[in-house]
């Protein structure tokens, strides 16, 4: 099957540091190479004018604040054409003048004319178009679904909403596609009922690498806590990821763990590194919560191998794979309540939810994980390994693909 791939997010190699796009969709587009489809990536981000890029970097970081965009480096605003790992991938910049800003439907039947140009270059002809985020994946797929008589599909990534669906011209261009997917089942339900869909959108969830799955610990047997109790996060350091909230629960629960040493260790950078460190240090842990920067995933992996308690409790969190790994490990994951993992993880069964960012309800959860015993805690630990083994990559890029075939088939025969 030939597979055209439409993505405002896909890593490229000029991605400048602290910029490193999530690799959601690159995984998808490797699975489905590997087992044997035509893969076209067309990566639509936004090229905004120069002044952006040259604008001091605290104004960058106010952007990035308000908005929850971060402006990349000028490279990536440029025009490329590369093929990796069997997959053939065009970036396509789209102009905009200001972030979180709709393309105009002028901007829409030019990128598609630039896309058609491309796939005619390679004689390439898609038999499905797949698309991520809905600007400007729902209205490039519609249009180009049409065009190329093709199966169609869009993945939300909690992008509609109320503010989004009429901004981007969600309503307009949905009935164009036949099958909508969003990335938990929280987000599935409200879409369903925003865009008044006549079935619920199929869950398209991320995977752990293949290989962490097979080198992955089949056994919990870790959750003894004999000598130090080891906290951990992963994530970026940004507002939205709620790191502080960790840090305060983790400084609130001293009193339950008082015969035990405790440590908490934070992996990524961000915006908010300097200011949790400030707030490490002003509640007095700052001796044993240890900022790692960011690590190579293998050993992010051992880290998470060590870890007894692995905590990130963001807002709007889609699926995120950080929590599927820790869980192939064996630590007991705390997740945030109506995210993109709840539903995944069934509370006090094979993890936890909390509500995002609150500290009191995590310390609450950090209390109530003290008061189990060994047994208790590796059977969470054994229940939540036994979940992440089935989210490998080849699984799950496997579900998404026949659940959007699945989907065009069934609209088609009621067309």
């Amino acid at each position: 099957m030939n597979i055209l791939l439409i993505t405002q997010i896909y890593p490229e190699p000029d991605d400048g540091k602290g910029y490193e796009a999530t690799k959601t969709v690159e995984y998808f587009a490797r699975e489905w190479v590997e087992a044997g489809h035509k893969v076209v990536v067309m990566h639509c981000p936004s090229r905004f004018p120069f002044f952006y890029y040259i604008m001091p970097r605290f104004l960058k970081n106010q952007i990035g604040k308000r908005t929850r965009i971060l402006i990349p480096t000028w490279s990536s605003a440029k025009q490329i054409s590369r093929r990796e790992d069997g997959i053939q991938i065009y970036r396509e910049p789209m102009k905009k003048w200001i972030p979180s800003q709709a393309y105009s439907k002028h901007a829409m039947e030019n990128q598609c004319c630039k896309i058609k140009e491309r796939l005619n270059e390679i004689s390439f002809k898609p038999d499905l178009i797949a698309g991520h985020f809905s600007n400007p994946g729902v209205e490039l797929v519609g249009r180009l679904s049409e065009s190329y008589h093709a199966m169609s599909s869009i993945v939300f990534h909690h992008d509609c909403t109320t503010r989004t669906i009429k901004k981007y011209r969600i309503k307009e261009n949905i009935g164009r596609i036949n099958a909508v997917g969003a990335r938990s089942i929280i987000e599935a339900a409200s879409i369903k009922e925003m865009l008044e869909l006549k079935e619920q959108p199929f869950i398209c969830y991320s995977g752990v690498p293949n290989d962490a799955v097979d080198v992955s610990e089949k056994v919990c047997l870790k959750q003894e806590y004999k000598e130090e109790i080891r906290f951990l996060y992963v994530g970026s350091l940004i507002q939205q990821k709620h790191a502080d909230a960790v840090i305060k629960a983790y400084s609130r629960i001293k009193g339950d763990y008082v015969d035990r040493k405790l440590s908490l260790k934070i992996i990524g950078r961000g915006l908010e590194e300097e200011t949790l460190k400030e707030l490490a240090q002003q509640l007095g842990v700052s001796e044993t919560v240890h900022f790692m920067g960011r690590l190579p995933r293998r050993d992010v992996l051992q880290e998470m191998k060590k870890a007894h308690i692995f905590t990130m409790i963001s807002d709007d969190e889609t699926f995120g794979m950080v929590y599927l790994e820790a869980m192939l490990q064996g630590c007991l994951v705390i997740a945030s309540k109506g995210g993109g993992f709840d539903g995944i993880i069934k509370n006090g069964v094979n993890g936890f939810l909390c509500e995002a960012g609150d500290a009191d309800k995590l310390k609450q959860i950090y209390e109530q994980i003290a008061k189990l015993n060994t047994e208790e805690r590796n059977h969470i630990g054994q229940k939540a390994i036994n979940t992440a083994i089935q989210f490998s990559e080849k699984a799950v890029a496997e579900r998404y693909l026949n659940d959007v075939i699945e989907r065009n088939k069934k609209r088609q025969s009621t067309i």
